[in-house]
């Protein structure tokens, strides 16, 4: 009985995490990281501050527990390229196609991850860092699958202005 009750209760904890999570994706793209506040996220879900002290020791935290689900994100799409023929046509539609569905299901993870990229840009925070290795990520796989393209000369550049295009489209879309 207490075996069940504890699994009851951990299964209610990390929902609680997730729900928190979302909302400081939703908020933190929307107003920025350092205009919300842990009363706002609070209030989005209908918790108290100390609840949310509860599952985030700090703002802090929290911060990096979101970089860490956008950089899932992130890495599907790395992995998608790295698994594809090098430099096809096909491989860009691909990408696209599944970078839009997953702005259909989730639109603030693709707006919150270029909003926080731009708020802390320059800032020295120690999540920027953090946010340039995300991007690193899919920009040194998307470049690698361009670099044998005849008509892409610098896969790189084209790389970042490939998921520079898509955050910019995704966030004038909303």
């Amino acid at each position: 009985m207490a075996r069940e009750k504890n699994r009851k209760r951990d299964v209610q904890a990390k929902e609680t995490r997730a729900r928190i999570l979302r909302a400081a994706v939703k908020l933190f793209a929307r107003q920025g990281y350092h205009k919300t506040t842990i009363a706002d996220l609070a209030q989005a879900i209908e918790l108290t501050s100390g609840a949310v002290f509860h599952h985030f020791a700090s703002k802090e935290i929290l911060l990096d527990a979101v970089v860490d689900w956008l950089a899932r994100g992130i890495r599907v799409y790395s992995d998608l390229v790295e698994a594809a023929d090098q430099g096809s046509y096909a491989l860009v539609q691909k990408t696209i196609r599944v970078m839009c569905d997953h702005f259909r299901r989730n639109p603030e993870a693709t707006i919150c991850l270029a909003a926080l990229a731009t708020e802390l840009a320059g800032s020295g925070h120690p999540v920027e860092r953090r946010l340039k290795a995300v991007y690193e990520l899919f920009v040194e796989s998307f470049a690698k699958a361009l670099s044998n393209h005849p008509r892409v000369s610098h896969p790189r550049a084209a790389a970042i202005a490939f998921v520079g295009s898509v955050q910019g489209i995704a966030i004038q879309g909303c």
